[in-house]
């Protein structure tokens, strides 16, 4: 969309970027026609007489709202955390600083007020700051500190499509037990482990892999909905489940019949449990995966959220000699770690 703000330009002269004489050209030049899908600050951009860096101090000042430089900016884990791939990518937003309850965020459109009250609705921090930055920069943050399941395992793919590479094990039928831990730098290892990592990073609750008839298809369940990510070609379908069944303790050599299995691994040096499970399909054996995050589930019944009077009522009838508690939701409403 061009940007037609009288104001933005007003702020430019004020900030002696523009004088009276650009401005009047490059409005002379929209109104003959001739750049029709402009408007005046696309005209001073394009002849370069500003940069985005000048549309952002000016945008800043409008609002009465700072400015910061992103170039060589390195995020840690916590403030990846708390600010998320699916938010920052929705919002157009990186988190800058995070620390004693407080997070820095860098937008690039201090006027879109809706934008700021949802980040402040959905992320959980006590003090939220906003920065202005822009657009480039929060484009290559994003890209840099939050790349998609979909660019990681593409990658991963390319690497492993592109000539003859050794997989760390055989793709056919045949796979040895003890073969699991000897290459865990192995490429097809490593596929595995970043399909789990990525589907972890984006706060899935599952992950599915399917074998269809020409493709193995791989989708993440967020937010209750199943969202299909880039897939491993089906050449490596039979690889990548005798891996998972290898690390979830099930029998490789069955394949017939359902198997329920568990594992357990570290990611961004949290313990993750997995839950397992293995249905025989026409097209190959079918995965499922529920993702356990066991940080989450060392809370007592405070921490749960229950009132007082909630609480003691449960405590009391989690006290009787028999009897049934029913605890039911929608997948990812905390049954788990409420149980």
């Amino acid at each position: 969309m061009p940007v037609k703000d009288d104001y933005l330009v007003e702020t430019l002269a004020d900030m002696g970027l523009v004088t009276n004489e650009d401005v009047a050209q490059a409005r002379a030049e929209v109104e003959s026609g001739e750049f029709t899908e402009q408007g005046v600050i696309d005209r001073l951009l394009a002849t370069q007489i500003i940069n985005s860096a000048h549309i952002t101090q000016a945008k800043a000042i409008q609002f009465g709202m700072e400015t910061v430089d992103l170039s060589g900016l390195t995020l840690k884990d916590d403030a990846l955390q708390i600010l998320p791939r699916h938010i920052a990518n929705k919002y157009k937003c990186v988190p800058v600083y995070f620390g004693e309850g407080t997070l820095i965020v860098a937008i690039t459109d201090p006027s879109d007020l809706d934008s700021m009250d949802s980040l402040r609705h959905v992320l959980k921090v006590d003090n939220l700051e906003f920065r202005v930055a822009t657009e480039e920069q929060v484009a290559e943050v994003i890209t840099k500190h939050y790349a998609t399941a979909e660019e990681s395992v593409a990658g991963m793919i390319q690497d492993m499509t592109e000539g003859e590479i050794d997989l760390g094990f055989d793709t056919g039928e045949k796979l040895d037990e003890d073969q699991e831990g000897s290459d865990a730098d192995a490429p097809l290892i490593k596929l595995v482990n970043t399909l789990i990592a990525e589907a972890y990073k984006t706060r899935a609750s599952d992950i599915h892999i399917e074998p269809l008839e020409k493709r193995l298809r791989v989708r993440y369940r967020i937010d209750g909905c199943l969202q299909e990510v880039q897939s491993p070609p089906k050449k490596l379908q039979n690889a990548i489940i005798s891996r998972l069944k290898i690390q979830a303790a099930m029998s490789i050599a069955e394949k017939r019949i359902p198997q329920d299995g568990r594992i357990q691994l570290e990611i961004m040096g949290k313990p993750i449990d997995l839950r397992v499970n293995s249905l025989p399909t026409v097209h190959g054996e079918s995965i499922v995966m529920r993702i356990l995050d066991k940080s989450g589930l060392k809370l007592g019944l405070t921490e749960l959220g229950f009132l007082t009077d909630d609480q003691q009522t449960f405590e009391r009838l989690i006290g009787l000699p028999d009897g049934i508690l029913l605890v039911t939701g929608p997948t990812g409403s905390g049954k788990t770690t409420t149980l």
